[in-house]
């Protein structure tokens, strides 16, 4: 039986060898606005760890300290819900967009992608041509000079990398120390540039076509109503003749593809809609006196009919679902406190006798400061109202962007108790405003019947 292009990857010929793609510069308007995404991404992934808001960085992922610096807000591991609902939101977003649009992530916003086309594919243009003419013999030092390049952006960009998770003062302080004083983090950043550089000098495409798990997801998420880059057979075909079908088989949209499909076959988890092959197939349709877009952002279902589908049940079920997501992730971020307050009664431990008429409970007391001023904290006990406790740092003074941590003893009267479990409510103070409050249960003796 004969093998079609379904039983594998274009960029593999009928031996189970790879085919070297050497694809042809895209031109076009669709190319120029990709390369507009891909130098505003690019700059973006520079240039958030390095700006800063009131002092914290845009961007930053400290993961040592367990904060997280969003747009200048600084996120604590302990905000668990805005954490989760920023992960299910980025999680649904990915989704909806894979379900109306197609694997349009891929190819305009994916970090192998912006990289590969926006630098290392030009690197190659630059040495060996943009492949629509003749390709230029490429000597051997001028190779070797074309992936010394490779490797120095890559470097570039592990650095780059790094300086996500450190901020760029921790990142200038291993620069200026000796390789012995800091071997683990130059070791690593070695080993992460000699994987990167193998990846866009020799695996290239095959991330999108054989590893990534996200293309094998298009057959769940996509259906006939998903707008994906598409060929209008109905115009197109026969193809071959300019008497017969619009399209005259000029194989064009194949040479610009980046991972060597032929659009005209249909959807394949290998597109990642990086509309190279628009550019290509309006400039050809140019050419020949032919209306443009025979090949498009479509869906087979306006192919087929005419109609749009866009309005769908399941777009709009996913509108639903990430508007929830995100009204519910605004209110969690307006009602976040600028300190926040945990009580927690010491594991193991009982009520202890101070008096004869009073108990005590140990409890461990953490406050965190999430703002980037000096907080002067003032503990007092709500609940219940007669009670009284021992912290022995109070009033607690708070560094920005600083916590603290100590033990608190509360002291009830054997009056108060009524149960054997009491709650109580601490409040944290500042200039006499209660800024938040933590509660316990506090843990008495049996009481008789």
């Amino acid at each position: 039986m004969e093998k079609t292009f379904r039983d594998r990857p274009d960029n593999i010929d009928e031996t189970g060898v790879r085919k070297w793609l050497k694809v042809r510069q895209p031109q076009g308007k669709w190319y120029r606005r990709r390369t507009l995404v891909s130098t505003l991404l690019l700059f973006f992934f520079i240039l958030a760890p390095i700006v800063t808001i009131n002092g914290h960085p845009f961007m930053r992922l400290d993961v040592l300290n367990r904060q997280f610096y969003l747009f200048g807000q600084i996120v604590y591991s302990q905000d668990t819900n805005i954490m989760a609902l920023v992960m299910a939101s980025v999680v649904v977003f990915i989704v909806l967009f894979t379900a109306v649009f197609g694997r349009i992530w891929c190819g305009w916003a994916c970090p192998h992608t912006v990289f590969m086309e926006g630098l290392y594919r030009r690197i190659e243009y630059l040495f060996h041509g943009n492949y629509r003419n003749k390709e230029r013999e490429v000597s051997l030092p001028m190779r070797i000079l074309k992936y010394a390049l490779y490797y120095i952006v890559t470097l570039f960009f592990t650095n780059v990398f790094i300086l996500w998770f450190t901020g760029l003062d921790y990142l200038l302080e291993i620069w200026n120390s000796s390789i012995e004083e800091y071997w683990q983090v130059y070791g690593a950043m070695f080993a992460v540039s000699i994987f990167y550089f193998w990846i866009y000098a020799y695996l290239r495409e095959g991330v999108c076509t054989m590893f990534c798990p996200y293309g094998r997801m298009q057959g769940v998420l996509l259906d006939k109503k998903s707008i994906t880059v598409a060929y209008d057979y109905k115009r197109g075909e026969p193809r071959g003749s300019k008497e017969a079908g619009d399209c005259i088989n000029c194989g064009a949209c194949i040479k610009v593809c980046p991972t060597g499909i032929d659009i005209k076959n249909g959807s394949q988890l290998e597109c990642v809609n990086c509309t190279s092959c628009i550019d290509e197939c309006n400039s050809v349709m140019t050419r020949i006196g032919k209306p443009e877009n025979l090949i498009r952002f479509t869906s087979q279902y306006q192919l087929e009919t005419g109609k749009s589908s866009i309005k769908n049940y399941r777009t709009l079920g996913y509108v639903l679902v990430l508007s929830a997501l995100l009204i519910t992730l605004i209110i969690a971020i307006s009602k976040r406190t600028e300190v926040d307050t945990s009580l927690l009664r010491m594991p193991g431990t009982l009520y202890q006798e101070v008096s004869a008429d009073t108990l005590s409970n140990m409890y461990q007391l953490k406050i965190i400061n999430k703002t980037p001023e000096f907080k002067d904290i003032e503990i007092k006990l709500l609940e219940p109202e007669e009670g009284s406790f021992f912290l022995s740092d109070h009033p607690v003074e708070l560094k920005a962007s600083n916590n603290f941590s100590g033990i608190i003893i509360i002291k009830l009267a054997k009056s108060a108790i009524v149960k054997r479990s009491t709650k109580v409510k601490i409040g944290a103070f500042e200039n006499g405003k209660m800024i938040d409050s933590a509660s316990a249960s506090f843990v008495g003796p049996n009481q008789k019947k």
